[in-house]
């Protein structure tokens, strides 16, 4: 496989540092804030995510979606919050794979967040070993759009 790891970040550490914490302005609303470790500690799950999967991306705008949707989230708090937004931007990457794509960026992480809340109630370990994978199999025997339909 040839090495991608020079398409994965296009814009610098430090701005995509600035932009993840760009994201504190909503989540301190909900008690929540990124420090730059948090912001480095999410971009190297991102970028190693990426690498595993084979996938490319030239911006932070999911890693930014996935902050203010689950930012909101009873089950996250400030004490697992960096950890959280890592294994939800794993666990995103790995469902487009997966899914081949035929989910939207967003709807994707609506769906997530919908499932975590309410029926995995906050578990990540629920998450993408039981939901995630329940999606992929009724994706695969095209039942996207009543799964659309339901939320």
């Amino acid at each position: 496989m040839a090495d991608i790891s020079r398409f994965i970040m296009p814009i610098s550490r430090e701005n995509a540092i600035s932009i993840i914490i760009s994201t504190n302005k909503l989540s301190q609303k909900h008690g929540m804030v990124l420090t730059e470790k948090d912001a480095l500690q999410i971009i190297d799950a991102r970028n190693k995510a990426l690498k595993t999967t084979g996938r490319i991306e030239v911006d932070l705008r999911v890693i930014n979606e996935i902050i203010r949707t689950f930012c909101k989230s009873p089950y996250i708090n400030q004490a697992n919050y960096a950890d959280m937004t890592c294994e939800l931007v794993e666990a995103f990457y790995y469902m487009k794979n997966e899914t081949g794509d035929k989910i939207g960026d967003d709807d994707l992480i609506h769906i997530m967040r919908d499932y975590f809340d309410n029926r995995c109630f906050g578990s990540i370990e629920l998450l993408t070993g039981r939901e995630l994978e329940k999606l992929v199999d009724e994706i695969r025997f095209a039942c996207y759009n009543d799964i659309l339909d339901d939320r």
